[in-house]
C-alpha cells in the first residue's frame, strides 16, 4: 500500500492512462478523485476502483477552481496531482486554424497551469506534494503535422523542470512522463478515423514492436507519487518502447 492515506487528484482520469494511473493508485491505498469533462464515463469508471468523481472542463479557470475547492474542503489536503487531461488534433501549420491551435494549447497545456495554480497552494501550506504532468513523445522528436500537440507537451516539460527547482526546497516534487504509443481509447478514435494502416504504422516506430499499455504508463507514475522517489525531482522518463531511441520514422 504505497500512497495509503493519500488523497490524489487524476485529471482526464475518466479513461485510458488517466483511469489506469487511478485504477493503481486506489490500489495501492490512495482516495482518489478523478476530474473529467465527461462526467457520465467518469462516474462508474470511478465506481470501479472505489474513487470518486467529478466533473471538470480544464479549459475553464471557474471550474478548476471549483474542483480543487471542494476536494480540499472534503478531504483537507492533496499530496498527489496528475495532469493527464489532454485533446489530440493533428494539423499542418501552414493550414492548421488557429482555433484548432488555441484548442490544443488550452487544453493541453494552460489545463496544467490552471490546476498547479489551484493545488499548489494546499501543497506549500501542508509541506509537500507530488504532481506529475503527461507528456508524449511528440515533445522529444518530430512527427509530420503535430506541431501544435508538440509544442503543448514540449513546453510542459520545460514547465515542470522551472517548477521543480522552484519548489523542490519546499518538498513537493514535478516531474513529467513521456509516454508512447499507448493502447487507449484516444488511439483507437484515430485507427478509426485514419485507417488500419496506421496503427501497423506506430507499431514498426517502436524498438520493441508494440504498442505500450496503459498500465505501464501506470506503474512509472505510482513510481514517482510513492515515498520511494522522494529525492526524484525535475526529470521525464519515456515509457516508449524506445520509440524516442530509433531513428526510423513512418507517417
Amino acid at each position: 500500500m504505497k500512497l495509503n492515506g493519500k488523497i490524489a487528484l487524476v485529471a482526464g482520469g475518466a479513461d485510458g492512462i488517466g483511469y489506469s494511473i487511478a485504477r493503481l493508485f486506489s490500489a495501492e491505498g490512495a482516495t482518489v478523485i478523478i476530474a473529467d469533462i465527461n462526467l457520465e464515463k467518469a462516474l462508474p469508471a470511478a465506481a470501479e476502483i472505489n474513487a470518486k468523481a467529478f466533473r471538470c472542463d480544464v479549459r475553464n479557470s471557474a471550474d478548476v477552481q471549483a474542483l480543487v475547492a471542494e476536494v480540499i474542503s472534503t478531504y483537507k489536503k492533496i499530496d498527489i496531482l496528475v495532469n493527464n487531461a489532454a485533446v489530440a488534433i493533428p494539423g499542418n501549420i501552414t493550414e492548421m486554424s488557429e482555433e484548432s491551435w488555441n484548442e490544443v494549447l488550452n487544453t493541453n497545456l494552460t489545463s496544467v497551469y490552471r490546476l498547479i495554480k489551484e493545488v499548489l497552494p494546499q501543497m506549500l501550506q501542508q509541506g509537500s506534494g507530488s504532481v506529475k504532468n503527461m507528456s508524449p513523445t511528440q515533445a522529444h522528436r518530430s512527427w509530420n503535422n503535430w506541431t501544435a500537440y508538440a509544442a503543448a507537451k514540449g513546453a510542459i516539460i520545460s514547465m515542470t523542470r522551472q517548477l521543480a527547482g522552484q519548489f523542490g526546497s519546499k518538498n513537493i516534487r514535478f516531474n513529467s512522463i513521456s509516454p508512447g504509443t499507448i493502447s487507449t481509447p484516444m488511439l483507437e478514435r484515430r485507427v478509426e478515423s485514419e485507417g488500419a494502416a496506421l496503427l501497423e504504422q506506430l507499431i514498426k516506430m517502436h524498438a520493441m514492436e508494440r504498442l505500450g499499455k496503459p498500465e505501464e504508463v501506470a506503474a512509472v507514475a505510482l513510481l514517482l507519487a510513492g515515498d520511494d522517489a522522494q529525492f526524484i525531482n525535475g526529470i521525464d522518463i519515456k515509457v516508449d518502447g524506445g520509440l524516442s531511441t530509433l531513428a526510423r520514422y513512418t507517417e
